[in-house]
């Protein structure tokens, strides 16, 4: 039977699925965060790698997963083939998918999935039916020559990225000698750290880190040789330390001068083949090779840092400076502002400082004539059509009295420039990323609408699949239906009819009539009045009070707390819930977010745009009790 491993958050991809396949196959639905971990038990035939995940970036998970093993079969599912299309290819899917699918097609990929996994099982059967080399026999000569020949490649490649070197070194000793795990130690600082690993968890390799006065480094020092967990398991302390790493055999880095600046820690072999003393031998001359790559590209970045370092300090200081003496002379004038104002430093001095032009004399003698000092000011500088930035100061002699004047200039063109461009760039991400995760939430239902609709000419007869498709259809078209609605409302300019509200009475009513069972501890206030539109103030409420429940659960509570100024009023809601997740405050108002239900996102911006039409504010920030929602709102009149 071949396994199909589906990493999905959606429940109609699942649905999906299960009906394609459900004969000859069995399929595994995991998550996320353990599916590396369900991979390294057993090997699936496919894997279904879906986007829009919320625990991970997709694309960063498929690039973990073929790190892991090259091998895998994965086909990525896609809302469109966009760049992120594009880019889960040239990482090494097998093949994209776009949502919803044909169903031919995606039996068509997987059964060429399948070929392509037992063509890669009878290689495997292969290699172990092939001769296995004795003990004394080293790398044959063809891989010692594609060995150096790949690492000379990468080094010359990612020069002197040590970190990029670090992990490529470890991808090719781990393709020649079949290690199931390899780790790199570097140096830094007191401490040996992980730069790099293949195989080894990330729980771990995040945490160890190995001091000087550890035992494995005494053993390099002392003894000079590689440890071998077979031959050295007596030095207990070492012995724990590989075996926390699932690891056999630790290669020590030194230099020409015996410098130990690293380490390379090798597990067993996914062969189950031995290390030969050839291939021991062998790793200890390239790690020695290692070290001296590695020991030079430090030392080449910490030249180049030196040199970039003063180089940036005289290449990177965007200012013009202007000096002037009492009679409004100038005095300095130096390279940057001649860029700045097209004038050579030569015709400048000596001559008065209205040379420069009588934007730049007004604020020059107005500091000179009265010592009137300015700060980070901003004039379009007409006759080169920029803007500057200018900051003026007064020299003074020893009895106060002003001797001169300094203005330091700064071209904010460019920056300005880039802002308005930044603003522009911001709002078309905005509306990307809207249009993107907008076809992800309407294509999700489509998937088992589509799966159905081919299918029932040939199962009409089946009471059971008419049943089945009859609720999932419903459900999926009600989702539709649903989104759609909310979105009319987004888009819904309905004049709003203001009037006094009590909105302590208001949020203790909805509250109250809410469908479900959620603790809502009101402030005690008599009144408090604002000036709205009850109607679209109720809703609002009832979206905050969505998200609170679908945060908390139908048991969790939230407490609301009012205050007011002479023109707000505003309602702070602190709720312990810990369903939602958010990486950062701002990803709370962000359209379909791939942690909220899409309802309850678009209810969060609905909400938003409420309160907003009525000259009111949504804010919202990650606090120690959990998640803080604060809602303003201009405040009533309690006259009337």
């Amino acid at each position: 039977m071949n396994h199909i491993l589906l990493i999905t958050e959606d429940s109609s991809v699942s649905f999906s699925m299960r009906v394609i396949f459900r004969e000859g196959f069995l399929i595994e639905e995991v998550k996320p965060s353990n599916v590396l971990h369900v991979i390294a038990k057993r090997r699936p035939t496919v894997v279904f790698l879906d986007c829009g995940l919320a625990e991970i970036d997709s694309l960063e998970l498929l690039r973990q997963l073929l790190a892991e093993d090259a091998t895998l079969t994965v086909i990525k599912l896609v809302s469109s083939f966009n760049r992120l299309a594009k880019d889960a290819i040239s990482l090494g899917a097998f093949e994209v998918i776009e949502k919803p699918f044909e169903q031919e097609r995606i039996v068509h990929i997987v059964r060429r999935a399948v070929e392509r996994e037992m063509l890669l099982q009878e290689k495997k059967d292969i290699k172990k039916t092939s001769p296995v080399r004795q003990d004394n026999e080293t790398v044959g000569e063809f891989n010692r020559d594609l060995f150096f020949q790949n690492l000379f490649q990468t080094i010359a490649e990612n020069f002197p990225d040590i970190r990029k070197i670090g992990m490529d070194i470890l991808r090719v000793m781990r393709k020649t000698f079949y290690f199931n795990n390899v780790m790199l130690f570097l140096k830094e600082e007191e401490l040996f750290i992980p730069f790099a690993s293949l195989g080894i968890e990330d729980s771990i390799s995040s945490v160890v880190k190995v001091p000087q006065s550890h035992a494995l480094i005494k053993f390099f020092m002392g003894r000079n040789r590689v440890f071998d967990i077979a031959c050295d398991k007596n030095d207990f302390e070492c012995v724990n330390f590989m075996t926390l790493l699932n690891s056999r055999i630790v290669f020590p880095m030194k230099t020409v001068n015996g410098k130990l600046i690293g380490f390379i820690v090798a597990g067993e072999k996914s062969t189950g083949q031995s290390i030969s003393i050839g291939e021991m031998t062998f790793l200890n001359i390239v790690s020695d090779y290692l070290a001296a790559i590695l020991d030079n590209s430090f030392l080449y970045r910490q030249v180049t840092f030196q040199k970039d370092y003063q180089e940036a300090i005289f290449e990177n200081i965007p200012a013009g400076i202007i000096g002037v003496n009492k009679q409004g002379l100038v005095t300095i004038f130096n390279k940057c502002a001649e860029e700045m104002f097209g004038m050579a430093p030569d015709n400048m001095k000596g001559k008065n400082i209205e040379e420069a032009g009588s934007q730049i004399a007004d604020f020059v003698r107005r500091t000179l004539d009265s010592g009137e000092i300015f700060s980070r000011m901003e004039i379009r500088y007409i006759p080169k059509n920029i803007i500057l930035g200018i900051s003026t100061n007064a020299v003074k002699n020893a009895n106060g009295g002003i001797e001169g004047a300094v203005a330091i200039f700064q071209n904010l063109t460019a920056i300005k420039e880039m802002e308005e461009r930044e603003k522009s760039l911001e709002k078309s991400r905005y509306w990307t990323l809207l249009a993107s995760r907008l076809s992800h939430e309407l294509k999700n239902p489509l998937v088992a609408i589509k799966t159905f609709s081919q299918m029932l000419p040939e199962k009409y007869e089946d009471e059971e699949f008419r049943n089945n498709f009859s609720a999932v259809v419903q459900d999926e078209i009600g989702k539709i239906n649903e989104i759609i609605e909310k979105i009319n409302k987004l888009a819904d300019s309905t004049e709003i009819k203001k009037e006094n509200v009590d909105i302590a009475v208001l949020f203790r009513e909805t509250a109250r009539n809410f469908p479900v069972n959620l603790r809502i501890n009101l402030e005690e206030k008599k009144e408090i009045f604002i000036r709205g539109d009850i109607l679209r103030i109720k809703e609002a409420i009832e979206y905050v009070l969505d998200f609170i429940r679908e945060d908390t659960g139908d048991n969790g509570g939230a407490s609301i707390f009012f205050g007011q100024t002479c023109e707000n009023v505003s309602i702070d809601i602190v709720e312990n819930g810990r369903n939602i997740g958010f990486n950062a405050a701002e990803d709370f108002f962000m359209p379909f977010s791939p942690v909220v239900k899409s309802p309850i996102s678009i209810g969060i911006m609905l909400a938003k745009k409420i309160l907003e039409s009525h000259g009111g504010n949504f804010f919202f920030s990650i606090v120690p009790e959990g998640k803080k929602l604060t809602l303003v709102l201009p405040v009533g009149d309690t006259n009337g």
